[in-house]
């Protein structure tokens, strides 16, 4: 009977040790790849589509009461469809991982400016991923102020911008990914190029 239970024991030790390995083999492979923003198909704040405005005087006044009054209000949310470019490490091309959390932050000219925090599940894979994604956002302040109303409106005309006009602006990302062993999230914000 002893010599059962052991059996048991160490085949359930050695399928765990399996999973923890095929589970850091997912992670590193994630960890090492190349993230690419290729597109940016669709930006909404508030119910606004913010692609359709190149400059502040784009805004109707019912766009600046709506966005203010979110602004205020601390309720500000985006959705955003964008086509992100994952290149896997050799070998690892056949992976796909579920993140189920993603922090997220957007730096302008290395300057924290507004972060957020996706809760829907998103599955990766090699290659262009389109994906969806609402997100509640805040806005970075000193000393735990008020934000800035002015760096909403610049963040708002910011994507229509010709390239040579255009701030540095890079986006970080923190994902949480979903493992055998369960939910790992990432130590460190990974870099999206533009």
């Amino acid at each position: 009977m002893t010599k059962k239970a052991g059996n048991y024991a160490l085949l359930l030790m050695l399928l765990v040790l399996s999973f923890a390995c095929k589970t850091k083999n997912d992670v590193d492979a994630f960890k090492e790849a190349k993230y690419d923003l290729q597109s940016i198909d669709r930006m909404e704040l508030n119910g606004i589509d913010l692609l359709k405005k190149k400059r502040p005087q784009d805004f109707s006044f019912n766009d600046a009461a709506v966005l203010y009054s979110a602004f205020a209000d601390n309720a500000l949310n985006a959705v955003s469809t964008i086509g992100l470019k994952v290149d896997l490490p050799e070998g690892s091309e056949n992976r796909t991982m579920t993140v189920t959390k993603l922090k997220w932050q957007l730096l302008v000219n290395d300057e924290h400016t507004l972060n957020g925090l996706v809760s829907e599940p998103v599955e990766l894979r090699d290659g262009v991923n389109n994906i969806t994604i609402s997100s509640p956002l805040s806005f970075a302040t000193e000393s735990g102020g008020q934000p800035d109303l002015n760096k909403l409106l610049r963040l708002a005309t910011l994507l229509n911008k010709d390239s040579a006009d255009r701030p540095k602006v890079t986006l970080q990302i923190k994902p949480t990914i979903q493992t055998s062993v369960g939910p790992f999230e990432l130590p460190t914000f990974i870099n999206i190029k533009q």
